[in-house]
């Protein structure tokens, strides 16, 4: 109470009130380097301090930067000030950030220092470097109490479009809520966690976010290869390790990785395959949790490693507070073990997920694709005409249609379907496949080819995607 009469509901006040409980405590680690919870919060306090003075009042900021302890520090810096704070993706295309920057307004963008000369070239942006943000040679003036930050996050939604979600802290669903998930996942306080992912994503903010609540020393290792991640486990005694599918097939496919305290593994973001979810409740135990959820509207779904072995391919049981229906298309309550549209409501509104779900008698959904033809591949969602525009970029494509196909290590993967142009009739799929290599990054390189006479459009000449050939 004391700390909430001082700053309102935020990842700063979570911050804040185990920082007064545990200073010395570690909250972040990062490539060895260790940020205890008392320096996370002068940290903070610093950037707040200059974020408040780098505009005018109520200005946005932009915060385009990788995974990092001066990325957790600008995030609790921004909440504390008041300021509103848009998480980029450092590897989307230029041009849509800039359309991003224009739509919500960006006045300043904070980003990595290696970078911070060439954002602000491309951008004519305000910019500011992480380190200048927590450096301690500037004087900077003292806050009051202020509203907490609005957080503005990049989804790509139901209909592939990048948008902006805008997160506010709920206290009452919270309350609801967190006992569950914290029951669920068998969190418990001061466990060091492992986190694979991107922290502008919402499953990698709620990992803060539960770290933060918890006192748990998090370990930064978004982009790690297998070989550290096994390391991490066993040389930090990580309790909690956090990942999509992706990560969790190559943890699999590397060899002699010991995790001797690891009690939870927390998967989302991506579906997770039944034979993936047997094989890591065969080599880690009875520990494999999957969750279901989105940044328009959280959390939805929780499933506990009782529920995954009985039912592998499944997401499990709506948590508490939230209220989930598979609905038919005319709007009506799908029967038990009938496929519609996942509903979820997390407060006064209803939304309609985009996903498409069964829900068991007993209440446990298992989810069985998107209604539309938004891809997510390895957690992070593609847009299949991204796909296509550099598949096309080869001289002897014409045209280029990619659909998803099931993988267990991406959750789903890629297949492209060609056509070539007059003259090239020799090219086969074996070249468009060598050529690609330099041209995709591995998760994006189709996993199947194929060279057709003609893709398959409707009257007006859209592509149907759906009647592409099954692989």
């Amino acid at each position: 109470m004391s700390v909430l009469v001082r700053h309102p509901p935020s990842l700063y006040a979570l911050a804040a009130w185990t920082a007064a409980r545990f200073p010395h405590a570690p909250a972040l680690v990062e490539d060895g380097r260790v940020t205890t919870y008392a320096d996370l919060r002068v940290l903070a306090d610093r950037a707040a301090s200059r974020l408040a003075v780098s505009g005018p009042r109520g200005v946005t900021v932009g915060l385009l930067a990788d995974s990092s302890t001066g990325f957790v520090v600008t995030l609790l810096g921004a909440a504390r000030a008041g300021v509103p704070l848009v998480l980029l993706d450092p590897s989307a295309p230029p041009q849509r950030t800039q359309s991003t920057l224009r739509e919500q307004k960006v006045r300043v963008i904070v980003t990595d220092d290696e970078r911070a000369s060439e954002v602000a070239s491309t951008t004519g942006l305000r910019t500011l470097a992480l380190s200048a943000l927590t450096s301690d040679g500037a004087r900077t003036p003292a806050l009051g109490r202020r509203p907490a930050g609005r957080l503005v996050l990049l989804t790509s939604g139901t209909t592939g479009e990048p948008r902006a979600v805008r997160r506010a802290a709920n206290a009452r669903l919270a309350l609801r809520t967190l006992p569950g998930l914290v029951d669920g996942l068998e969190l418990r306080a001061f466990a060091p966690t492992a986190l694979t992912l991107p922290l502008f994503h919402g499953h990698g903010l709620a990992t803060l976010a539960a770290s933060l609540a918890l006192g748990a020393p998090l370990h930064l290792l978004h982009r790690a290869p297998p070989r550290q991640v096994w390391n991490t486990l066993e040389q930090a005694g990580i309790e909690v390790l956090v990942v999509v599918p992706t990560v969790l097939y190559r943890l699999l496919t590397h060899e002699g990785g010991h995790a001797p305290a690891l009690r939870t593994i927390v998967c989302g973001s991506a579906p997770l395959g039944e034979d993936l979810a047997r094989r890591a409740l065969a080599r880690f135990g009875p520990v494999l949790c999957n969750l279901y959820g989105a940044s328009e509207w959280g959390l939805a779904t929780l499933a506990t490693p009782r529920v995954l072995l009985a039912d592998p391919g499944s997401v499990g049981r709506t948590l508490p507070g939230i209220r989930l229906r598979v609905r038919l298309p005319d709007g009506t309550a799908a029967a038990p073990g009938e496929v519609g549209e996942v509903h979820v409501r997390a407060g006064r509104r209803e939304v309609a997920t985009g996903d498409l779900g069964r829900l068991s008698s007993s209440g446990v959904l298992t989810l069985c694709g998107r209604r539309d033809d938004l891809l997510i591949v390895g957690g992070e969602k593609v847009l299949p005409e991204d796909v296509e525009a550099r598949v096309s970029g080869l001289p002897y494509v014409r045209e280029c249609a990619v659909r998803a196909v099931p993988s267990e290590e991406y959750g789903q993967a890629l297949a492209a379907f060609v056509v070539v142009g007059a003259g090239w009739e020799g090219v086969t799929a074996a070249r468009v496949s060598a050529d690609l290599k330099a041209l995709l990054p591995r998760r994006l390189r189709p996993v199947h080819v194929e060279v057709v006479d003609e893709l398959p459009r409707n009257t007006v000449g859209k592509l149907v995607r759906r009647r592409l050939p099954q692989v």
